[in-house]
C-alpha cells in the first residue's frame, strides 16, 4: 500500500482542501475493516423523566470534563497564610478578616473538589471496565495463539488514560481536597487564639496534617508526569522514524510536544507546591514559593483541556478491529483536515465538502457514524420533538438508536434530518475532531513504539518506504 500524502504540519492541509474529499473516496472504497475504533453498534440514550431531555448513560465515555474551577486549588494551600503569619493573641482585625477569607476559600474549594471527584470517578469506573475487556481479550488471543498487537496498543493507550485520570484528577481532588478541608477548619479555629487546646488543634490542622495531603499527591503525580514525559517521548521517536516528513509525523509529534508541556509543569508544580506546604508552617516565606505553583496550576488545568485532553465514545461490544497503520493514519490525516476546513471555512452545509451526494441521507449519515459522530446527531435528533416521536421516544425513557432506525424515519422528514445533520458539524465538529485526531495520535504513536518502525502501512513486518520529494509535493 502507498503511504498518505505527507505534509508539513497539520496546518497544511488548509492548502490542499480538495484532500479531504480525495481521503474520503479512498476511505469509502478501501476494503478491510476500519482502523480506528468504530461507535457503538447502536446508540443508548436516557433520561430520569418523559419531561426531560436525554442524554447518555452516565459512565458510557470517556469525557473531557476537567473543570476550571480545581485549577485553582493550589489558592487553598495558602488558605491558611493569616493563620499561620499571625500566631499571636490578641488578633488584630486585619488578620481575623483574612482568616475568616483564606479559610472560606479553603472551604469552598474543597467542595468544589469533593464534586468532581464523583464526576472524575465516572470516568475512571469507564475506563476500569474498558481495561477489564482489553486485558481478556489479551487472555483470549494468547490462548489461541491469534495476534496480540492490536489489543496491547489499544489497553497501553487505556493504561495511561486511566492512569492520568485516577492520579493527575482523582487523586488530586481528594487528596488536595482533604487538606484544603482541614486548613479550612484550622484557619477557622485559629480565629479563636483564647483557648490553648484550641489553638494547639489549629496549629496541627494547618500545619503538616493540613498539608500532608497535598504533599503527598505531589509527589506520587510527580512520578506519574515522568512516566507520561518519557512515553511521550517514546511516541515521537517512534513515528518520526517510521514516517519521517508526513503529516501523521507532525500531528503526533505536536501531540507528544503538548502532553510532555503538561507533564514538566505539572509534576514540577504539584512537588513544589507539596514541598512549599510543608514549610509555610514554620516560615512565612514558604507562601513566596506557592505563588508560581498556583500560577502553574491554573495554565496546567487550561492546557489540559485545550490542548491535552479528549473525549471518546467506547468500542463496539465485544469487538476489537486490528489497527492497519496506512488506515490509521489516513483517518488520521483526514480528521485534521476536516477540523480544519469545518473551523476555518464555515458554511451552513459542511457535510457537502466530505460526501458524494449531500442530498443522500444515507450518504450523510454513514459520514457520521464512520466519524463517531452518529451519537451527538443521536441526542440532537431527539430534542427535535417530530423526530423524537417517529422515533417512537415520546413517553419513553430509554432510547436505543442506530443507522437503519434513523434511515426508517419517514421520507418527509428527511430533510430535516439532513439539516440537523449539517447544524450538528457546524456547531461540535471542530471540538469532535480534535478529539479524534488527539486519540487517534494516541493510538498511532503507541502503535509504532511498540511495533517497531519496520512495520510497513499494512502492519507487516519489513522495511517501511521511504517517502520521496514527489510525494512530498503530492
Amino acid at each position: 500500500m502507498a503511504p498518505p500524502p505527507p505534509g508539513n504540519d497539520a496546518h497544511a492541509a488548509a492548502i490542499h482542501p480538495g484532500r479531504i474529499q480525495a481521503v474520503q473516496d479512498e476511505k469509502t472504497t478501501r476494503a478491510g475493516p476500519a482502523a480506528t475504533p468504530p461507535p457503538p453498534d447502536s446508540i443508548k440514550l436516557v433520561r430520569a423523566s418523559a419531561s426531560k431531555p436525554f442524554g447518555f448513560p452516565k459512565g458510557s465515555r470517556f469525557i473531557n470534563d476537567l473543570p476550571w474551577v480545581v485549577g485553582l486549588l493550589e489558592l487553598a494551600n495558602a488558605g491558611d497564610f493569616a493563620a499561620n503569619v499571625w500566631n499571636i493573641a490578641p488578633l488584630p482585625i486585619y488578620a481575623i478578616v483574612f482568616m475568616a477569607i483564606g479559610a472560606s476559600t479553603a472551604g469552598i474549594l474543597a467542595g468544589f473538589a469533593f464534586y468532581d471527584s464523583t464526576v472524575s470517578y465516572r470516568n475512571v469506573c469507564f475506563l476500569r471496565l474498558q481495561r477489564r475487556r482489553q486485558r481478556a481479550e489479551l487472555a483470549r488471543r494468547r490462548d489461541r495463539g491469534e495476534a496480540l498487537l492490536d489489543v496491547q496498543v489499544r489497553l497501553a493507550v487505556t493504561v495511561r488514560e486511566l492512569g492520568s485520570e485516577a492520579i493527575s484528577r482523582w487523586f488530586m481532588d481528594i487528596f488536595m481536597g482533604s487538606g484544603a478541608m482541614l486548613i479550612c477548619a484550622g484557619t477557622y479555629m485559629a480565629i479563636d487564639t483564647a483557648d490553648p487546646n484550641v489553638n494547639m488543634a489549629s496549629n496541627i490542622l494547618t500545619g503538616y496534617l493540613g498539608n500532608g495531603p497535598i504533599a503527598l499527591f505531589g509527589l506520587v503525580n510527580a512520578f506519574w508526569m515522568a512516566y507520561i514525559w518519557t512515553k511521550a517521548q517514546g511516541h515521537l521517536t517512534a513515528t518520526q522514524n517510521a514516517l519521517r516528513g508526513s503529516m501523521a509525523a507532525a500531528l503526533v509529534k505536536r501531540r507528544s510536544r503538548n502532553v510532555q508541556v503538561f507533564a514538566i509543569i505539572y509534576g514540577t508544580a504539584a512537588i513544589v507546591g507539596g514541598v512549599g506546604s510543608m514549610l509555610t508552617f514554620n516560615w512565612w516565606w514558604g507562601y513566596v514559593i506557592l505563588i508560581p505553583v498556583i500560577a502553574s496550576s491554573i495554565f496546567c488545568n487550561i492546557w489540559w483541556r485545550k490542548r491535552v485532553g479528549y473525549t471518546r465514545a467506547p468500542l463496539r461490544h465485544g469487538e476489537f478491529p486490528p489497527i492497519v497503520p496506512g488506515e490509521l493514519i489516513a483517518d488520521l490525516e483526514f480528521t485534521a483536515r476536516a477540523e480544519i476546513a469545518v473551523r476555518e471555512q464555515p458554511t451552513p452545509t459542511p457535510i457537502d465538502q466530505f460526501v458524494a451526494d449531500p442530498t443522500s441521507l444515507s450518504d450523510v449519515l454513514g459520514f457520521l457514524e464512520r466519524h463517531a459522530m452518529l451519537d451527538i446527531f443521536c441526542l440532537r435528533v431527539v430534542s427535535a420533538p417530530e423526530l423524537c416521536d417517529a422515533l417512537g421516544g415520546r413517553g419513553s425513557t430509554e432510547m436505543d438508536l442506530d443507522l437503519d432506525k434513523l434511515l426508517a424515519v419517514p421520507e418527509s422528514l428527511h430533510p430535516r434530518l439532513l439539516e440537523m445533520a449539517h447544524k450538528c458539524v457546524c456547531d461540535v465538529g471542530p471540538l469532535h475532531f480534535r478529539n479524534r485526531e488527539r486519540y487517534m495520535t494516541e493510538l498511532l504513536g503507541t502503535y509504532y513504539y511498540l511495533a517497531g518502525s519496520d512495520v510497513d502501512f499494512d502492519g507487516n513486518r519489513g522495511k517501511q518506504p521511504e517517502l520521496t520529494s514527489s510525494d512530498s509535493d503530492n
